[in-house]
């Protein structure tokens, strides 16, 4: 049997008995987790991420790490009975875990997980780990106050935050794409080489950078763009933190892309919600429904089945741009369950968010009006309209009209 540690008393003890580090948190990190905060908010969730290294059997990892915020005062908290709390949910063993660094400010922990294990089990348990949390389990830690958690090599948790600061001192890396903004009609010839995939202006959406690798466009030189469609929480984790989620459950042998915004913009492949007004972030201030979708590069090679439309529109158009024979992609996943969109490496790499904000319903847009000839249903769980289709119908058939709103 494990011989119990003695808890420590006061927050000083504790950092003393496991030779932790107190500091302050930086005005930069302060910022970052501002903005993550806001998916706890709106969710009831911490928005929870690892690092490539984790999921990777190529790359090897050079530290089990914790690093959780928690939205509490630092100097009413109680370490010791939050830590005996998040092991319960977590299924981890107190004695497993040693606290590296406390940060004041709201309550930023560095844990050491598993310090007597070599690196190849700490992979096998903290992958393990990862695939464990749940929605349940995240709202159970929601409960404790815990808006953020990543884990794994806290080196790449590192160059996002770096890359969200700079990102916020050059915003013309993100675009608003639209008659106003940036524009062009036909494909895009700039001289860059995205393969033999032409390139359209996603006309009504915004697009937010995200790091992915230096020398971005020598790494990606011939790769084309594609675009998968998401739910409204994965999308909003991205946006506010910059963060992948690590997981997109592959469909099969591949998972399905395409070259068209305005096809992947239906709602059985991009989550329609309703934005409510404690809902409202500087992102889409203002709307009244949102959509996230993944903007992504992935090489010709890839590409293992160009194929048609899987809506049944028949003969309707759905862009004009490219023809519903070969709207629909399917990417090779190299045998992998799991795509990790945080590693550079994969078959298909996310390079930034899009979302498209609304004053009504996206399905009363222009470019929306080929739903109406396709597969369209109430079941959430096949098209998530975040509205009743007949309540839709009704908007349309009474003329109601739709703006996109880029502020």
């Amino acid at each position: 049997m494990d011989q119990q540690r003695p808890k420590p008393k006061t927050r000083k003890e504790l950092s003393e008995s496991e030779n932790s580090e107190v500091e302050p948190i930086s005005a930069e990190e302060e910022s970052y987790y501002e903005e993550c905060k806001q998916y706890y908010r709106i969710t009831g969730m911490p928005l929870v991420s690892v690092s490539a290294e984790v999921l990777n059997n190529t790359m090897e990892l050079e530290s089990a790490l914790l690093k959780i915020v928690i939205d509490e005062d630092y100097y009413r908290f109680n370490v010791e009975e939050f830590l005996e709390n998040i092991c319960s949910i977590l299924n981890i063993n107190r004695n497993d875990i040693a606290i590296a660094k406390i940060q004041e400010g709201c309550v930023v922990l560095e844990l050491n997980l598993w310090k007597n294990v070599d690196n190849v089990k700490k992979k096998i348990k903290l992958k393990a780990l990862y695939h464990t949390l749940t929605d349940k389990l995240r709202k159970e830690m929601g409960k404790l106050k815990v808006f953020f958690m990543f884990m794994g090599d806290l080196i790449s948790l590192a160059d996002i935050q770096k890359f969200r600061n700079e990102m916020k001192l050059h915003p013309e890396w993100n675009r608003a794409y639209g008659m106003d903004h940036t524009f062009w009609t036909g494909a895009l010839y700039d001289g860059r080489d995205r393969g033999p995939h032409s390139y359209y202006c996603p006309v009504g959406w915004k697009r937010y950078a995200l790091h992915v690798t230096d020398n971005y466009d020598d790494r990606f030189e011939g790769w084309s763009v594609c675009y998968h469609g998401t739910k409204f929480s994965y999308g909003l984790s991205i946006l506010l933190s910059g963060l992948k989620p690590a997981e997109v459950i592959a469909h099969g042998e591949g998972i399905y892309a395409s070259p068209s915004i305005i096809y992947t913009s239906h709602p059985r492949y991009a989550e329609i919600k309703e934005i409510k007004p404690f809902e409202q972030t500087n992102y889409f201030q203002g709307g009244k429904y949102v959509q996230f979708m993944l903007q992504c590069r992935v090489h010709p090679t890839n590409i293992i089945k160009i194929g048609q439309e899987t809506l049944g529109v028949g003969n309707t158009t759905i862009d004009s741009n490219v023809n519903n024979k070969i709207i629909e992609w399917l990417i090779d996943t190299k045998g992998r369950s799991i795509v990790d969109f945080n590693d550079p490496d994969t078959t298909i790499v996310c390079t930034g968010i899009m979302i498209r904000v609304t004053d009504k319903h996206p399905g009363l847009l222009p470019e929306s009006q080929w739903w109406y000839t396709s597969h369209l249903c109430n079941d959430e769980d096949c098209c998530a309209l975040g509205i009743g289709l007949t309540d839709l119908k009704k908007q349309r058939a009474h003329g109601k009209q739709c703006s996109v709103i880029f502020s």
